[in-house]
């Protein structure tokens, strides 16, 4: 396929690039052509024996910890786990974005306060636990009593009916 990009700077314009991998974006396949492509990070995943999950580009590694868990394998696991994700990715033109990896361990309200000093070190960068994150547009707090997520279509309910009664 002959395809071309270029970049526009105001009226500023770069000369024609021939693109010789890639995807239109928007294209019908796109999204089931990345999932084949991406094939092998569910591989590294099993490998270090975490489970996954992935909805187009956004993956998931998650692993259940036992309140007997090892920590300190767990961790060393997931961290070698991230570690050669993110090679298979550099080898194949791709690149895992450390802003958007997140730690996150769900727990009963009692056991919280035990279970705060978790740390991953990836790519130079420690990732602390956090106490809520964004999964395909619901969030997650570290209890799962949903308190976020009530709150937040709450809020967009809010302004939805406020420009409602604008008009």
């Amino acid at each position: 396929m002959n395809r071309t990009q270029r970049v526009a700077i105001g009226s500023v314009q770069s000369d024609d690039i021939k693109l010789d991998f890639g995807v239109p974006q928007g294209s019908v396949l796109g999204p089931k052509l990345y999932c084949i492509f991406a094939k092998p990070v569910g591989e590294i995943c099993r490998r270090h024996g975490m489970s996954y999950h992935s909805y187009a580009d956004d993956t998931q590694v998650y692993q259940i910890i036992r309140p007997q868990g090892d920590w300190c394998d767990l961790s060393k696991r997931l961290e070698k786990c991230l570690s050669d994700i993110g090679d298979w990715m550099s080898a194949n033109m791709l690149k895992l974005n450390e802003d958007k990896t997140e730690l996150i361990i769900f727990a009963p309200k009692h056991q919280l306060k035990h279970l705060s000093d978790f740390r991953l070190t990836f790519d130079g960068t420690v990732l602390s636990d956090v106490s809520c994150v964004k999964n395909l547009g619901m969030y997650f707090d570290k209890t799962i009593s949903m308190e976020h997520q009530v709150s937040a279509i709450t809020k967009a309910c809010f302004y939805q009916i406020r420009n409602i009664g604008r008009i």
